[in-house]
């Protein structure tokens, strides 16, 4: 079989070619410290590690979601158990004006309005610039009152402007935490049988500011009843507080296993490749050489 000096040539460039392509590969994971930088490097390999990373990314939004949750519970809580403080101020203001004079029951009238409005304050509590207890309504506030009207009565009766949606925290796969987000049932209660708070310290001051000691009595008693109202509802907070931390627990374990089976996956050896750099880099000059000696005698041939 005849061989040609251009066949020679061909076949010269083919190696060299492949063995660039290799340096470039072997410099490549040297550098990015991956064995896997392209699907075409291993392509069962690839999947695999964009499963892993997918995986990862899941479980950073849950951890995202899960810190989300337990920070809307550590507001929620702050902020009713503010409420109930001043409800307890409130009933004790009520439960001594009973039997006190006019006078006295005047100046209570100014302290639970004063009271009143830091509940209304609370009630209408944001957390990152979002009502809390709107329901799905979070650029709304959910209680409102118009205090430019006549009498006492009206100006302190408070209307809902939010509706009955809820929280869902993604916490897992086909899991949800909910967490009510409604603030009827804290303090808007009466159609469902229980408190609406604010009328009831409406009815404690206009009762009051009237010498009413039978309203002052009754209203007291109903504030201690929608301090149980709300600390009912307090009372479930724990328990979805609970959940969130052992899935935030459970995902805190579960993340370096998924950590250690990427890297087993994609981790190069790097002194292998060195090594291998290293070789492929003496073949290439190697190749370098031979080229030049059978390239050099073909252009003398040529120039003849």
């Amino acid at each position: 079989m005849r061989v040609t000096h251009n066949a020679m040539t061909e076949s010269l460039v083919r190696y060299l070619t492949a063995q660039n392509e290799a340096l470039y590969d072997r410099q490549t994971i040297i550098a990015s410290q991956k064995r896997i930088n392209k699907a075409s490097d291993d392509p069962i390999g690839m999947g695999k590690v964009l499963d892993y990373r997918q995986t990862l990314a899941s479980i950073d939004q849950y951890q995202t979601n899960i810190q989300s949750g337990m920070t809307r519970l550590d507001v929620t809580e702050t902020h009713l158990a503010l409420v109930d403080d001043l409800l307890q101020v409130m009933r004790s203001i009520g439960q001594t004006a009973a039997d006190s004079t006019s006078e006295s029951r005047q100046w209570a009238a100014e302290e639970v309005k004063m009271l009143y409005d830091q509940i209304l304050e609370l009630a209408n509590s944001k957390l990152n610039n979002n009502y809390i207890f709107s329901g799905y309504q979070t650029k709304t506030a959910p209680f409102s009152r118009d205090d430019t009207l006549a009498t006492t009565f009206d100006q302190y009766t408070v209307s809902y402007n939010g509706d009955a949606g809820d929280v869902q925290f993604i916490v897992a796969n086909n899991t949800e935490v909910t967490i009510d987000a409604d603030g009827r049932p804290l303090f808007h209660n009466a159609a469902a049988g229980g408190v609406n708070i604010f009328d009831t310290i409406r009815d404690l001051i206009v009762g009051l500011e009237n010498d009413d000691t039978d309203a002052i009595s009754a209203q007291s008693n109903l504030i201690g009843q929608a301090r149980t109202q709300i600390n009912n509802i307090r009372a479930a907070n724990p328990t979805i507080y609970y959940q969130l931390e052992v899935t935030d627990k459970h995902w805190q374990n579960y993340t370096p296993k998924i950590q250690d089976l990427l890297a087993q996956e994609e981790d190069a050896d790097i002194t292998k490749a060195v090594v291998e750099l290293q070789s492929i880099e003496l073949a290439y000059q190697t190749t370098l050489a031979t080229a030049a000696r059978i390239i050099q005698p073909g252009l003398i041939q040529f120039l003849k």
